[in-house]
Formats: structure tokens, C-alpha cells, sequence
């Protein structure tokens, strides 16, 4: 750097902003010079973005509260459900929410006759224990229901987000009365 004359103090040094040298300018401009701190210029407004939901999102959602629907709509005053196929009596909260037709088939993953409350052993070892749900579907629901589930579940399933969303808010709701009528907070 050249030396020039600093325009504050007249001495001869290495000139840095404004024609002045370093240490009148740190009198000058301090913020500038603070470590790890920036000067007080307008900061700029940011608004956070809102999450916007997606299908992906809402599916999520919908399978929460339906999966909890199918639990507690079965539940006793005591809390207690019995396991679709194997008859095992435990807490809602223990049970999970069991597909006869394999949740990954779209039209069918929601149908409430095709999803019955199972126990964990059943519905995630035991494979859902597809025989005695057919069984139990067909005797419950009429001969040819467990048929017709895996007939259904061939359609093509396409719905929109506003589908999604309508479904999270009546399923939602559903689960709400239902806990309030078991006196669940």
C-alpha cells in the first residue's frame, strides 16, 4: 500500500477507506470493525415460508388419524380393543390398525371394512394373518367381502390433494368424538 496522508489526522500512512487511515476510520466506522459482527445496514424483512402440505404429507396424516379412528371405534369403556383375528384383548394404544389387503394398494388402504384392529404379533409377525381375516371378513361383512377387497384394491387410485384433505378432516373429527366419548384427553 502507498503511503498518503490521512485526511483526519494529516500523518502519513497507509490510507484505508474514505482517504483515511486505519485508525481514524475504526474512530469513524467502529461497527465496521467489531469481530464477528456485521455494520448496521437495514436488514432485510424475511418472512418464513409456510409449509405447504403435499399428497405425500397428507397421507401421512390421514394414515395417523385413520389408523387411531379403527383403534378407538372399537375400544370399550376401559380402553381395551380385541384383535380381529386372533381375539386377543389389549389397550388401544398396544394395537395397531390391521389391513387385510396390503396398505400399499391405494383404493384400498383406507376402507374401513378392508383395515380391522390387530395386535402386533399378528400384524407385523404373523404377516396380518390373511386366512383367518378372510375368514373373519366374509363372516362378518358377508360371504365374497374378502373377495371383493382384493378386487377392489386392483382399481387405479388417483385423487387430488383437496381428497386428501377432506379425508385428514372427517377422519380427524371422527377421532375426536371418539375420544371424547371415552373420556380420552
Amino acid at each position: 500500500m502507498k503511503k498518503k496522508s490521512c485526511n483526519r489526522c494529516l500523518k502519513e500512512k497507509p490510507i484505508y477507506a474514505k482517504g483515511l487511515c486505519k485508525t481514524c476510520d475504526i474512530v469513524e466506522n467502529p461497527q465496521k470493525y467489531l469481530i464477528g459482527k456485521k455494520p448496521n445496514k437495514e436488514k432485510k424483512v424475511t418472512t418464513k415460508k409456510k409449509k405447504t402440505e403435499t399428497v405425500t404429507s397428507l397421507k401421512k396424516k390421514l394414515d395417523t388419524y385413520f389408523s387411531l379412528y379403527i383403534r378407538l371405534r372399537y375400544a370399550d369403556e376401559n380402553l381395551m380393543v380385541t384383535c380381529y383375528t386372533s381375539g386377543k384383548v389389549m389397550k388401544y394404544t398396544e394395537s395397531q390398525a390391521g389391513h387385510y389387503v396390503s396398505r400399499k394398494y391405494l383404493s384400498t388402504r383406507w376402507n374401513e371394512t378392508n383395515v380391522q384392529v390387530q395386535s402386533v404379533s399378528e400384524n407385523m409377525f404373523n404377516q396380518g394373518n390373511a386366512p383367518m381375516f378372510a375368514i373373519k371378513l366374509d363372516d362378518n361383512f358377508g360371504q365374497g367381502t374378502a373377495r371383493h377387497m382384493v378386487e377392489l384394491s386392483l382399481i387405479p387410485f388417483k385423487q387430488g390433494i383437496d381428497w386428501y384433505r377432506e379425508q385428514v378432516a372427517y377422519y380427524k373429527e371422527q377421532s375426536d368424538l371418539l375420544k371424547a366419548k371415552l373420556n380420552i384427553e
